[in-house]
């Protein structure tokens, strides 16, 4: 069964607490703006996300912070697409990367596409039961509800959130 609305009705952070209580899994869809995210759950737990939107790609990530070069990037692209092997994947059996650098740099990946798509308010989600990405993946296994207190407590940090003290949010942002 797929559960689908509008981002309207349902807002991420609702959806992935969701998914985290009821453990959930399949694949959520999520179109806002000009792209849309993947984020794939297995048991409520966050196992792997991906993007349309290229800067935000593992790849493109890990080349902007100096982990990666395009030529690295480009052998290991042929070899996902060849085999069906996630990215991630590729570079722990290359050796380019240590696993726990790859794991990190995910879980940090996944949790600033959820970060990105926290305030968002135009857009429609799909979540396709026990649908999974047809990929070797590595063995990434972000808890959701974590995840959420850590992205509250950054945009709390931020000033996103400005909350008097009995708890009424004093401004709503823009979205």
């Amino acid at each position: 069964m797929s559960v689908q609305g509008s981002l309207k009705t349902m807002p991420v952070p609702e959806l992935l607490m969701w998914i985290s209580q009821y453990q959930k899994t399949g694949m959520l869809e999520v179109a806002a703006g000009d792209h849309t995210e993947q984020i794939a759950f297995d048991g409520g737990f966050l196992i792997f996300s991906s993007s349309t939107d290229l800067a935000k790609t593992f790849g493109r990530i890990l080349i902007s912070r100096g982990l990666l070069s395009e030529v690295q990037h480009s052998q290991a692209r042929r070899i996902r697409e060849d085999q069906r092997i996630a990215l991630a994947k590729v570079l722990k059996d290359l050796q380019i990367l240590p696993e726990e650098e790859i794991l990190r740099m995910l879980r940090k990946k996944a949790e600033a596409e959820i970060f990105d798509l926290f305030g968002s308010v135009k857009g429609e989600f799909r979540f396709l039961d026990d649908e999974l990405p047809d990929l070797d993946l590595l063995p990434l296994r972000v808890d959701v509800a974590k995840a959420l207190l850590r992205i509250t407590q950054q945009m709390d940090e931020s000033g996103d959130y400005d909350f008097d003290e009995s708890g009424i949010r004093l401004d709503l942002p823009q979205g």
